[in-house]
């Protein structure tokens, strides 16, 4: 059963494993795991063993580093 990322409600937080963080930028777990071991990459929280990523985070943070390639300098 292949799980999908559903749309919160505006301002409900929406948490996600390495899998969905992985699914929505492209980044392989694998660098995740290496992200969090030298403390760079996305914010994560840990749940007992688990760790978790807000989703809405990782996506301002994308949104944040967007480069508009269309407006004149």
């Amino acid at each position: 059963m292949q799980r999908t990322l559903s749309q919160p409600k505006q301002g409900a937080p929406n948490y996600g494993s390495e899998r969905d963080v992985e699914k929505l930028t492209g980044i392989k777990v694998a660098t995740l795991q290496k992200h969090r071991l030298f403390r760079t990459g996305f914010p994560f929280y840990k749940f007992g063993g688990k760790v978790i990523y807000d989703l809405n985070e990782v996506q301002d943070i994308i949104r944040a580093g967007r480069v508009n390639t269309t407006e004149a300098a």
